[in-house]
């Protein structure tokens, strides 16, 4: 629909590509037959996320660990393999997230999973990536409260020696997050309000996929920096431009209606562990997600975006099937 009535349909018809990535959820459920397999699938995707840092640690042993530690200005920042840091951020904490399902609700089993938070949490903290740390928080707060809510007295208190043990750069942009005078936040306001200006013009179908390309002269631009970064830094209002009303109720209707439907999953697969830690996991990773995308718009990055489409499908396999047919 927000194609179809695009301020500029020639280049707003490729998203329409993107909705080929939607078949790895339907695949997973389909194809992930067993729990075994289910269990064996998440833990590939720990161990890949932990090899992945290894990239990671060689950048900073590459750059120089003192100038990385040291800098305030932290422009070594770690992004793997992939071509930008904040893609690199994203995969990090779902796997991290994923990883701290198991832990929290089995934490006796496969041992090793510690090592691979650790090297994963590290690597994720030296991407300088706050909206990952925050989605990461979130989904850690998320588990916790499932699994035994007294044990958040603990996070302020896990938050506070990290903080102590962190280096300088890290430090510095901790403190960022409660600065309302950030730069980086400066652009993301200035950014939200171009948005929402776009959006009152085209408020029940948008302007389509890459309209801000065309349109931004068109609206006023003090900063320069919806002209320069041609995106809105948030799902919810890169949704409401890109595909209005219509698109950003629908987006947000699947959240809700995933959440329900989880939960009614939950509820029939009680008592099972194996199911419950998988579950929980992919639960966090979908709420650290939707977390971080308000500080980016991570639903439009494809390497997120399919990696959370895997993870979506994980509760809605193997014996949870058989459980419902039952």
């Amino acid at each position: 629909v927000a194609v179809a009535g695009s301020v500029d349909l020639s280049e707003s018809y490729k998203s329409l590509k993107r909705l080929l990535e939607i078949l790895i959820f339907f695949w997973a459920v389909n194809c992930i037959d067993s729990q075994e397999l289910r269990g064996r699938l998440t833990l590939l995707l720990i161990a890949s996320a932990a090899v992945s840092t290894l990239i990671g640690f060689y950048t900073i042993w590459e750059d120089g660990l003192v100038i990385l530690i040291e800098s305030l200005a932290y422009g070594h920042r770690v992004e793997g393999a992939m071509s930008v840091y904040m893609t690199y951020a994203g995969l990090l904490m779902l796997a991290l997230l994923v990883a701290s399902g198991k832990l929290v609700f089995s934490p006796k089993e496969n041992k090793w999973i510690y090592i691979a938070f650790t090297m994963i949490s590290v690597c994720l903290l030296f991407t300088f990536t706050r909206q990952a740390w925050l989605g990461a928080l979130a989904g850690g707060i998320y588990l916790i409260w499932f699994r035994k809510k007294i044990l958040l007295w603990f996070v302020p208190v896990i938050l506070g020696v990290i903080f102590m043990i962190s280096p300088a750069s890290i430090k510095y942009r901790i403190n960022t997050l409660t600065n309302l005078e950030d730069a980086n936040l400066k652009i993301r306001m200035a950014l939200w309000h171009g948005g929402w200006l776009v959006f009152k013009d085209h408020p029940i179908i948008g302007c389509g996929f890459k309209c801000i390309d065309v349109v931004n002269k068109n609206y006023p631009d003090p900063t320069g920096d919806i002209n320069r970064l041609r995106g809105m830094h948030n799902n919810f209002i890169q949704l409401a431009v890109d595909t209005g009303l219509f698109g950003l109720i629908s987006w947000i209707s699947i959240w809700v209606v995933y959440f329900m439907t989880l939960y009614q999953r939950f509820i029939v697969m009680d008592g099972d562990l194996a199911y419950k830690k998988d579950a929980m996991g992919s639960a966090a990773a979908v709420m650290g997600f939707l977390v971080a995308g308000i500080f980016e718009t991570n639903f439009y990055d494809s390497e997120v975006s399919m990696l959370l489409y895997f993870i979506m499908a994980l509760p809605f396999t193997t014996n949870c099937k058989k459980a419902i047919s039952k």
